[in-house]
């Protein structure tokens, strides 16, 4: 009995010594439930690793990919796994809604790609001429002097072998079927350039004829690799604003009434014709039957274009077209093509009036697919949940290209724009677990993945003509595009027009531009947080002696206009745009995740979503500036004239697409 009093004696002395602490657990817990959790600072950016970045990269940027081309399979399947993931973070899809099959499509926005190639049996060129012959198929042959005038000869001339319908290009004029049946002028280069007056159809009538060129205008043929023949590509053109300032031989026939013009093509271009499967489809492609490596060029019907001016028709002429057609002349086909090759100035002239050439180009139409993949986080705030903050990269590349030496051949893109795209990837990740966790922003943001950058910035203009939100409530676009390669141990770049940040430093594009508001917001995210090193060296519209001053002179790289931010840009929403730079890989098989530096990738990828929650949680947005760029004014401008901006519901799957 004495031992049970001890024993429950002990019990209670026991009870009574660790009540209060008993008392304090229950009182931190109930001081806990209480309280709200703790918001970082940032959302949940600080989640973001190297590690995630990396196993995405090797897949998107994989050869399996096969260079993401715009469209393709591998581009497709890119898509495909963007989509996939974003249906695991449960972030809610804002693409096609209805006739879908499967969870994925939904995070798909389809437009539609047509490609019209030349049907290349039917397609006949031939030239009646009095008397004389045609040169040999091998290459150009005698001299000039007219020949005897045995009576007229027609001679025929094989498509794809002897001559090419140009079209499909960035800058080339849509392919059209057409014909013509009439006589020849010859211009030279056939550019009008009106500041240094330079006409090279003075004294020459080319209504109701077809006018033969040759070469470029000096200025344009220092180019010729990197825009063709319009000169510059995605850079302003040095002989300045197409029908403005210059009008190309196709414009100038367009406004004075001639049927066609016939380029003597360059040896490149002679060179395609006799292997026409050897190139990579890119752009300023031939508008005939051959695929090549990424197949046949494509448009996108539905999108306006920046054109301002006509042109008619153009073909280019192989050897054999073009000694035909200078036979009997005062100067032979060789002298025109070798003249044209040395840049020497060629005289305009009327061909013999005897002489017709006679073209007929059937064409034939067919649809494609591509998409654009898009996801929101839906904000907080009940009124503020309807504007948004876009976060966009580009998911597609240029496909493939000729092996290298060791056999490789496909264009892996882990940089331009894997990089970007798995940074937002990485975001969205980030942003929704954070949601998981009560970690909200106050307005929505959007992640957009762009198709179709490479082949002129399809799809961010796909989406800010036909945007699935009212553009007025977007606050700004936040575009990423290579991220991924800094100045390492022992870099070199033989390439002076190309920079490169070094590791802890990022190119900020666009708020000294755009939106001065929006400049502020990131230096003081920045300086709070990963503290990056903002390079503005490209964020200006005209380059001086400190910035943007690498490129052809006198217009520099003209970065700001060259990637998606741009489009948004053009309906007057605040962009910036963040880039590590061009390095020698760019746009080359050599472009693999082996060679990305993933720490630069990570803290850009933070301090990016870190500007997005301030943005998407701040009391105001920022203001677009009042003193913009002429160029930015007229292209906002020509959108609005265009109805670029009306809401407008996602089109359903079409057919091909992915699922």
């Amino acid at each position: 009995m004495l031992n049970m009093l001890m024993r429950q004696l002990i019990v209670s002395l026991a009870v009574v010594a660790i009540l209060p602490a008993v008392e304090a657990q229950h009182k931190s817990k109930a001081a806990a439930k209480s309280a709200a959790p703790a918001m970082p600072a940032f959302g949940n950016a600080d989640s973001i690793t190297q590690e995630e970045l990396r196993i995405s990269l090797y897949f998107l940027a994989s050869d399996a990919m096969e260079g993401r081309n715009l469209p393709s399979r591998g581009f497709d399947t890119a898509a495909l796994y963007i989509a996939s993931r974003l249906a695991e973070f449960g972030l809610k899809p804002m693409g096609s809604m209805s006739n879908t099959d499967g969870p994925l499509q939904p995070y798909l926005m389809p437009f539609e790609l047509v490609t019209k190639h030349v049907i290349a049996e039917s397609a006949k060129a031939s030239l009646t001429a009095p008397g004389g012959g045609r040169g040999g198929r091998g290459g150009f042959g005698g001299g000039g002097g007219r020949g005897e005038n045995s009576g007229p000869r027609t001679t025929d001339f094989e498509y794809e072998k002897d001559w090419t319908v140009v079209a499909g290009g960035r800058g080339a004029p849509p392919l059209a079927a057409f014909d013509a049946n009439a006589k020849m002028v010859f211009a030279g280069n056939g550019y009008v350039i009106h500041k240094t007056n330079i006409d090279p159809f003075q004294g020459v009538d080319v209504h109701g004829k077809v006018i033969v060129v040759a070469g470029l205008p000096p200025e344009l043929a220092a180019l010729q690799g990197r825009g063709g023949r319009g000169g510059g590509g995605r850079g302003q053109n040095p002989l300045g604003e197409a029908c403005k300032d210059f009008l190309t031989p196709e414009q100038y026939g367009a406004q004075n009434g001639a049927l066609a013009v016939v380029h003597v093509a360059d040896y490149q271009q002679i060179q395609t014709m006799e292997n026409p499967n050897a190139g990579f489809g890119g752009f300023g492609g031939g508008g005939g039957g051959g695929r090549g490596l990424n197949g046949p060029p494509y448009s996108v019907p539905k999108l306006h274009s920046a054109e301002t001016c006509a042109g008619v028709p153009e073909i280019n002429a192989g050897p054999a077209m073009t000694e035909a057609i200078f036979q009997g002349e005062s100067k032979s086909g060789a002298q025109i093509f070798y003249g044209a090759g040395s840049n020497v100035k060629l005289d305009s002239f009327e061909l013999n009036s005897a002489k017709t050439l006679k073209l007929h180009v059937p064409v034939k139409s067919e649809g494609g697919h591509a998409e654009n993949v898009v996801a929101m986080l839906e904000g907080s705030d009940p009124v503020k949940k309807n504007e948004y903050v876009v976060i966009s990269a580009h998911l597609d590349h240029i496909g493939l290209s000729q092996p290298l030496p060791n056999g490789h051949n496909v264009n892996n893109g882990a940089d331009d724009d894997g990089s970007g795209s798995v940074s937002v990837l990485a975001m969205a990740r980030a942003y929704a677990e954070g949601a998981g966790k009560g970690i909200r922003p106050e307005r929505s943001i959007i992640f957009l993945w762009n198709a179709g950058e490479e082949k002129g910035l399809w799809g961010s203009q796909y989406f800010a003509e036909y945007p699935p939100v009212d553009p007025a409530k977007i606050v700004a676009d936040l575009n990423i595009d290579m991220i991924g390669r800094t100045k390492g141990p022992g870099f070199t770049d033989p390439d002076r027009t190309h920079v490169l940040v070094n590791p802890g430093e990022i190119l900020l594009i666009g708020p000294n531009v755009s939106s001065d508001d929006l400049e502020k917001t990131i230096e003081t995210v920045n300086g709070s947080y990963q503290k990056l090193e903002l390079n503005h060296f490209y964020d200006v519209t005209k380059p001086d002696a400190t910035h943007d001053n690498l490129g052809p002179q006198p217009n520099g790289q003209r970065i700001f206009y060259r990637s998606d931010h741009y489009n948004f840009a053009k309906i007057g929403i605040p962009i910036a745009f963040f880039t590590t730079g061009l390095h020698p890989d760019y746009h080359r098989p050599t472009d693999t995740p082996d060679k990305i530096d993933y720490h630069e990738m990570q803290i850009v990828s933070k301090t990016v979503a870190a500007v997005a929650w301030t943005l998407a949680n701040q009391e105001g947005r920022p203001e677009v500036k009042t003193n913009l760029p002429e160029q930015l004014i007229k292209d906002m401008t020509l959108a609005k004239e265009q109805g670029w901006g009306k809401v407008t519901p996602v089109l359903a799957p079409l057919p091909g697409e992915p699922q």
